[in-house]
């Protein structure tokens, strides 16, 4: 009975000792499972984070100017902090590369670029292929006598370059083959064309800070002018573009008495980076043509036909005038090819000075044959039978004499040019009114085209009328 007793006390004991375990693992099983309900709640209110986007897009970012690269910079450092292990062991040599971001604007760009670069090159082929086809009918002799017709490689590739260079040459040559009409008949025809440039040999440009450009008129250029252009057809051929020489060449000549043409840069010759003056372009004979200029380059093309002369610094001097005796000579010898003449100086850029050191000669030679007569007796009276004297005071070297005629005609000329300077500025002064307003427009009051050329000629007498008036009024005063 003990035993049974013992046995009761010893189950009720560990019945009452199982009942605090129960209770334990209860308690331990909900703290489990409230520990992972939050975990999934957790994990749910990351995933909607994650899932919710911005109304601000990476596009409107870009094109409100935020750094998104710079923005991104602290996610990609802690991703390569938490994740330094592995891409140590993966590839420690070759840094992470950044992606460039581009927004959808920059990505029609460059697609429209690819577009654009294969409809260049695809255009670029097929002009290329265009330009190796066979000879056209109305395309220059010259390029169809080079190359003949035919597929070969050899015959296309040929007629590719030539096509090509002729294009280039479009672009190189004067805008005109002629850049001069025809000359005159021969009654007003001169003997020679004489071709000048303008920049530093009849005029001068300079700048400073305090008046800008200023161009200086070299002295004796009116004379040289007038005095040469009774023999000479001159061209003025300017080394600058016409933009800038235009009005420096009209106040030279305003009325176009003295200059027969005016041509600029963009009458010359473009190879090989420099500008020439190609004088085969003028439509003139070569052997009856003349220039001087200071720049070898501009007549390189004609070397025997040049007169070279320094530029002209600005500085007063006479090498004009000293030009004068020589040209005059040339234009009245009645020269069929001023090269060899030009050729037989030993330096053409002195020209002037071993001109006149010939004609000191020719002039000694020549009053020592006329005293030689004088002393002669036969022909002495043969003079006298024929009613000619001859004597050191009446007969005249023939260069002097032919400088004497030119100055009278020079002083001619300059007479008619001012007589018909004041018949413009009255004509100018007369016709300045005569004008039609709004009114007579629309009331048509405007004389027909017959009436107004009537009208003109009317008042073209008068005018004359009027000038040969003050003209006899001044020769009276006189």
């Amino acid at each position: 009975m003990l035993s049974t007793i013992i046995r009761t006390t010893r189950a009720s004991t560990l019945v009452h000792a199982s009942r605090p375990l129960v209770l334990r693992s209860s308690s331990i099983f909900g703290t489990r499972s409230l520990m992972y309900s939050h975990r999934l709640l957790a994990e749910e209110k990351d995933s909607k984070s994650k899932d919710a986007k911005s109304i601000l897009t990476d596009d409107m970012l870009f094109k409100a100017g935020v750094d998104l690269d710079a923005k991104d910079a602290g996610k990609e450092s802690k991703e390569e902090t938490t994740s330094a292990g592995e891409t140590a062991s993966s590839d420690p040599v070759s840094p992470k590369k950044k992606k460039k971001r581009q927004s959808s604007t920059d990505i029609k760009r460059e697609k429209y670029a690819n577009w654009m670069y294969i409809f260049s090159f695809s255009s670029l082929t097929g002009l290329g292929l265009y330009m190796t086809r066979d000879w056209d009918a109305d395309e220059p002799k010259e390029l169809k006598e080079s190359v003949e017709n035919g597929y070969t490689i050899g015959l296309m590739y040929q007629r590719f370059k030539a096509r090509l260079n002729s294009t280039f040459s479009y672009f190189q040559d004067p805008p005109f083959p002629d850049l001069l009409p025809p000359p005159p008949p021969p009654p007003y025809q001169r003997p020679l064309t004489l071709v000048l440039t303008l920049e530093d040999f009849l005029v001068h440009s300079e700048w400073d800070q305090k008046h800008g450009w200023r161009t200086a008129k070299r002295p004796g250029t009116d004379y040289f002018l007038g005095y040469l252009s009774q023999y000479y057809e001159i061209v003025l051929f300017s080394s600058n573009y016409m933009m800038y020489s235009e009005k420096i060449a009209e106040k030279l000549d305003p009325i176009h008495a003295f200059v027969s043409y005016n041509l600029y840069k963009e009458h010359c010759v473009y190879k090989e980076g420099t500008h020439i003056k190609d004088l085969s372009k003028l439509n003139r004979d070569l052997d009856k043509v003349l220039i001087i200029d200071c720049d070898p380059n501009n007549y390189k093309f004609q070397p025997e036909n040049a007169i070279p002369v320094k530029p002209w610094n600005g500085q007063a001097d006479d090498e004009l005038l000293k030009l004068i005796p020589f040209l005059e000579y040339l234009a009245t010898q009645q020269v069929s090819d001023v090269k060899p003449i030009l050729n037989s100086f030993h330096d053409k850029s002195h020209i002037p000075v071993e001109f006149n050191e010939r004609v000191d000669k020719l002039k000694t030679k020549f009053y020592n044959d006329q005293k030689n007569k004088q002393n002669n007796w036969l022909l002495k009276a043969l003079s006298v039978s024929m009613g000619n004297t001859v004597s050191g005071n009446s007969t005249k070297f023939p260069l002097d004499m032919i400088r004497e005629e030119g100055e009278k005609n020079y002083v001619r000329f300059m007479k008619l040019i001012e007589e018909e300077k004041e018949k413009m500025k009255l004509q100018q002064e007369q016709l300045s009114g005569q004008t039609f307003t709004l009114k007579d427009y629309v009331e048509g009051n405007i004389p027909t085209p017959e009436e107004q050329m009537q009208l003109q000629m009317e008042k073209q007498k008068e005018i004359e009328e009027m000038f040969e008036t003050r003209k006899k009024e001044n020769n009276q005063k006189v």
